[in-house]
């Protein structure tokens, strides 16, 4: 069985990407918090040129993050996606997590009988927000 899978992107403005994001990410695949399916990086030069950068070519990311990108969850369609969705000049990193902290909670649910009705997601800054106004 697996955790709630979802992806995310992540823009680096200015080609910035400074690789502490990946210590993190890699801190909790350890916790086994999450697990990364699958991994890919993006970068947009000056003139638009679109190049999707090989975790082996980054060095020390393998050592850092060691997981199988070989299962092909990511496509050069999501690449493409992507990379016209970035500024010129730009980052981006494209990841596949699975939540294993939900693993046991999906199993408890699925034991009573229930469904899924609904999901979604609040980011932090709405949720801040939507605080705010309720204080009011």
């Amino acid at each position: 069985m697996r955790g709630p899978i979802d992806y995310i992107v992540v823009g680096f403005p200015g080609n910035n990407f400074k690789g502490e994001a990946l210590g993190e990410l890699a801190a909790e695949v350890e916790k086994g918090t999450i697990g990364v399916l699958d991994l890919a990086v993006i970068s947009k030069d000056e003139e638009g040129n679109v190049t999707e950068v090989e975790l082996t070519d980054q060095a020390g990311i393998a050592d850092i993050l060691p997981i199988d990108t070989s299962r092909g969850l990511i496509t050069e369609e999501d690449v493409e996606e992507v990379a016209n969705v970035l500024d010129e000049n730009c980052s981006a990193g494209l990841l596949i997590i699975e939540h294993l902290w939900a693993k046991g909670l999906k199993q408890a649910i699925l034991n009573a009988d229930g469904v899924l009705l609904a999901e979604g997601r609040i980011h932090p800054e709405a949720y801040a927000e939507l605080t705010e106004k309720g204080g009011e």
